[in-house]
């Protein structure tokens, strides 16, 4: 069974963790097959397939920093009126 989204992102982001596990899964795969694989072009294609995808993952691995970050400022803001 697949996750569902709690809606509640602060630190348990569902749809990012799940979405890091299928890029770094698929990035593995294409990683094999492309070992493997003795057809240049389809070599090729494999290997672009893997930078493309680590392109992906350092995106949402990027934007995990961000909502890090900015929920611990939010909880500084409020720490402030407390």
């Amino acid at each position: 069974m697949e996750p569902k989204c709690v809606h509640s992102c602060k630190g348990l982001c569902a749809a990012l963790s799940l979405a890091e596990q299928k890029e770094e899964a698929a990035i593995g795969e294409y990683r094999r097959f492309a070992e493997e694989c003795d057809y240049p072009d389809v070599k090729i294609m494999l290997e672009r397939l893997v930078f493309d995808r680590q392109r992906g993952l350092q995106a949402l691995r990027d934007l995990r920093a961000l909502l890090t970050e900015r929920f611990a400022t939010i909880d500084n803001i409020s720490d402030s009126f407390a």
